[in-house]
């Protein structure tokens, strides 16, 4: 697909904006709502502050729908409210749809649900070539993060032949674990971001990936044919075949620990795998700023 331009937007594979018969008159990014846990001392002056939570709130645009004709421009209507409707996530909780968009040249993205979506005049759907509506995009966290992906691999080095070491504990073996490190530099972003994949290829067992104050670790060796793949974002670790693979977490896995920071930062592969054919790969896009 042709890379995006300048105020244009996609919506899981719709796109609106300049060239195309639906484009945006205006956009209304209010930001966030603070949500605090803030107490006023009841016995005397001043404010106690506790956490704060920053809550997106929701985006709105004011759209433009064109056509030769009154029904092709009702037609392109109908195309718009089809991509808004986004039917394939709307039965799973927590699911949510990337909503990519140019700016000045720089791809971003936001993560969220499409909401309303309704014509100024219905009746101009019947009667007009140009038809005007509004619509609001409701961001799931308070964060952009940059449109382009970045991407770091790495391949285990097997661990050396040795001798026997004893007590000896079932199921044994004459090789060391392999282990590989990486140092990813400058990651990006001005925050850690949490948008970070990590898919681990096999053949592997107790493979461990460690990042700057976490750990991702699998119980269950990895067969040469398969992967498992930890998606920070909504919390998932699947098969690929798209099977959950949440039990094979071990214990010291901590989802929300799992970022990658800006600047330089050093990743860590181990494992048994004396092929030194197994992967993993990191895949993150940097936080850009808060909404």
């Amino acid at each position: 697909m042709n890379p995006l331009i300048h105020a244009e937007f996609d919506l899981d594979g719709y796109r609106f904006g300049p060239g195309h018969p639906v484009y945006l008159s205006r956009v209304d990014t209010p930001g966030i709502a603070w949500r605090d846990q803030d107490i006023v001392n009841p016995v005397g002056e001043n404010v106690f502050f506790g956490r704060d939570y920053p809550d997106p709130k929701p985006w709105g645009f004011d759209i433009t729908i064109t056509g030769d004709t009154p029904a092709e421009a009702a037609e392109n209507y109908f195309a718009l409210a089809n991509a808004w409707a986004a039917q394939r996530i709307r039965d799973t909780p927590g699911a949510e749809l990337a909503l990519d968009f140019n700016m000045h040249g720089t791809d971003r993205r936001i993560y969220g649900r499409p909401r309303d979506l309704k014509p100024d005049d219905a009746t101009d759907l019947f009667v007009l070539e140009t038809i005007k509506a509004k619509a609001t995009f409701q961001p799931s966290s308070a964060e952009m993060v940059d449109g382009t992906a970045r991407v770091h691999q790495m391949t285990m080095t097997p661990g050396p032949a040795g001798g026997f070491v004893f007590p000896i504990e079932f199921p044994w073996a004459t090789t060391q674990g392999g282990t590989r490190q990486g140092i990813i530099r400058n990651a990006g972003g001005l925050t850690p971001t949490r948008d970070v994949q990590i898919e681990v290829h096999g053949p592997v067992g107790k493979a461990v990936v460690s990042g700057p104050g976490w750990e991702f670790g699998l119980t269950q060796p990895i067969a040469y044919d398969r992967a498992v793949t930890l998606d920070v974002r909504p919390a998932t670790t699947r098969w690929d075949t798209g099977a959950s693979a949440a039990g094979l977490l071990t214990p010291g896995t901590r989802l929300a620990d799992i970022t990658i920071p800006p600047g330089d930062s050093e990743i860590t592969f181990t494992g048994d795998d004396q092929s030194g054919t197994s992967t993993v790969t990191v895949t993150w896009r940097p936080t850009i700023t808060t909404l």
